[in-house]
This record gives C-alpha cells, structure tokens and sequence, in this order.
C-alpha cells in the first residue's frame, strides 16, 4: 500500500512538473513569436505643400527601398520586422525615420522644409587700363 501511495505521489508530481514546464515555455514563447511577424507597411507622405511625389523610403541600413506616387501614397516592397527603421526623404526637406512597432502598418510622415540660408559676397576687380603711347 505504501508503495502504491509513493508511486501516485511521483506520478502528480512529474504531472504537475511538466504541466508546469509547458506552461513556462508557451507564456515566454508568445513575445518571441509576436516579435517574429513580418507585415506589409503602406503609407502617405505629406508635408507643408501636400503630397510629396517620388519622395524615397528606405529601409536603413539596406539598398531596399520604394518611392511615392502622385499622390504621396507608397508600399514598401518588403515586410518589415519589428525595430526596422524606415527613412524618408525628398530634396529640400528634412529626412525622418520611422520605427517600425507592434501595430505599424500605416505611416503618415510629414516632411519638414529645410531652412535655407544663402551666404554670397560680391568680390570686385580693378581693372587697370593701359595707356598706350604714339612711339613716333
């Protein structure tokens, strides 16, 4: 009988061990497996004058990238991870980055003007005139 009770006692007792174990690993492994999604990014790029045309997304660090159709609207051609980078950019305005989180799957950035501050300086010559004399 002894035997019998010791037996039912390391029986629970590796079941509730491995009920146990299981329930580690599936609660720790759900944020791993939430970090490993991939998704499609889409977005409008927008600044003081409207819609940016051809402004260009690229993922940093890589050469992939997209550009903006007319309507400022792009896709990026790759799914993105989460902590991607995205960095946009148009001549004539500030580039941005965008940090790709858990929910990002529209951006909308807006684009700031550069400030621009023109330094000229006029220099001047004299010109010296010679004279040019009757040798005769």
């Amino acid at each position: 009988m002894k035997n019998q009770i010791t037996l039912t006692k390391q029986l629970v007792s590796k079941f509730f061990s491995f009920l146990g174990l299981l329930m580690f690993f599936l609660l720790f492994s759900n944020p791993i497996y939430a970090q490993g999604k991939e998704r499609i990014v889409t977005g409008v790029i927008n600044s003081l004058d409207g819609s940016l045309f051809s402004a260009s997304i690229v993922l940093k660090g890589t050469a992939t990238g997209a550009v903006s159709n007319e309507k400022g609207e792009f896709t990026f051609p790759e799914e993105l991870k989460v902590n991607d980078v995205l960095v946009i950019s148009y001549l004539g305005y500030e580039s941005q980055e965008v940090t790709i989180t858990n929910n990002t799957t529209f951006i909308e950035p807006f684009l700031e003007d550069i400030s621009i501050v023109i330094v000229a300086a006029m220099r001047t010559k004299k010109s010296s005139t010679a004279s040019i004399k009757n040798l005769n």
